[in-house]
């Protein structure tokens, strides 16, 4: 059994860490540079800050980023704690992050299910396309996890 991945906003995650939550096995923090941590952030111990804009050009994401995603997320890929991540709306990188995270445990062939499993939790999703695309990558995943998203939600551009 995997840890359950969950997406939240800036203000989600600082309410949910304010309060008792025991169970976390990894929190993903990810923000502009200027962006302040969330309140609570010091209450978990197994943490990933990542500092980044959300932009899906080369000012955005990078390799080492989406790399420290992967690697975190089969550190604890045995763990049966929750993994919280998050973004400062809770809609891009952060969901991208969780997709990313998902298919690093589940493999090639799991793309639709790593996705819809995000887009349940999160319907508002709009995963960002640069993280997705180096995230293919990285995986070996031939362009797979890239038409697993466009298919899921069309670009609104």
């Amino acid at each position: 059994m995997r840890p359950l991945i969950e997406v939240y906003s800036h203000e989600e995650i600082g309410k949910l860490l304010t309060s008792p939550c025991d169970d976390v096995s990894l929190l993903v923090s990810i923000g502009d540079p200027e962006d302040a941590l969330p309140s609570g952030y010091e209450t978990v111990a197994e943490k990933l800050r990542l500092t980044f804009p959300d932009r899906d050009d080369d000012e955005g994401a990078s390799e080492t980023h989406v790399l420290e995603i992967i690697e975190a997320g089969r550190r604890i890929s045995d763990s049966s704690g929750r993994v919280l991540v998050h973004c400062w709306a809770g809609i891009s990188r952060s969901s991208a992050a969780a997709i990313i995270m998902q298919m690093a445990w589940f493999g090639p062939g799991n793309e639709i299910e790593a996705v819809r499993s995000v887009l349940a939790q999160r319907p508002g999703a709009r995963p960002n396309r640069r993280m997705i695309g180096i995230g293919d990558r990285l995986l070996h995943l031939d362009g797979r996890l890239i038409a697993a998203v466009a298919e899921a939600v069309p670009r609104a551009d």
